[in-house]
């Protein structure tokens, strides 16, 4: 049995929303989208189709496409932090050979092994998804010493071709 304390933070909840988002085909697309115009853009002022001012015009589109889903994903991160005791509340993660017990505000709930669908990372983040869009996220900080033996537990349980560890 080994325990994860946790305190959630508006910057490594920012970091799993980033990664969620952007590991998604919706994501990746919205920043072909922002590329494509500036692009599109660019070769239509060196064909001589429009002015600077029109080119200004799609720069200004393409930006407010990259920029929008990482601005909206931050003040998500910090309303999320404010108001969802989830994530404002320490919480304590027990991982044994039943499963994964959440201990938050004095109630305890466990989660089979069996509900567990995969494991990713991000740079300073793990997420462990027991839902599709639900997920256990614990900062790489917060393991200590701990990460392998947790880690091997989680692949023993879930098996290795449903975790993805990287840097």
């Amino acid at each position: 049995m080994e325990t994860i304390k946790v305190q959630m933070t508006r910057k490594l909840l920012f970091d799993f929303l980033l990664y969620h988002t952007y590991s998604k085909a919706s994501g990746f697309l919205v920043n072909m989208l922002g590329l494509g115009v500036a692009a599109v853009g660019g070769v239509m002022q060196a064909m001589g189709k429009i002015e600077t001012g029109q080119l200004a015009l799609y720069l200004l589109a393409a930006a407010a496409f990259l920029l929008y889903t990482p601005l909206l994903l931050r003040h998500r991160a910090k309303t999320q932090i404010q108001v969802n005791p989830e994530y404002r509340d320490p919480r304590d993660y027990v991982f044994s050979e039943k499963g994964i017990c959440v201990v938050q505000n004095g109630e305890e709930t466990l989660y089979d092994w069996s509900r567990i669908e995969r494991t990713v990372t991000t740079p300073k983040t793990i997420g462990i998804y027991y839902g599709k869009d639900r997920a256990f996220i614990i900062p790489k900080t917060a393991f200590g010493d701990r990460f392998v033996p947790v880690m091997q537990m989680v692949v023993q349980h879930i098996g290795l071709n449903r975790v993805r560890l990287t840097q």
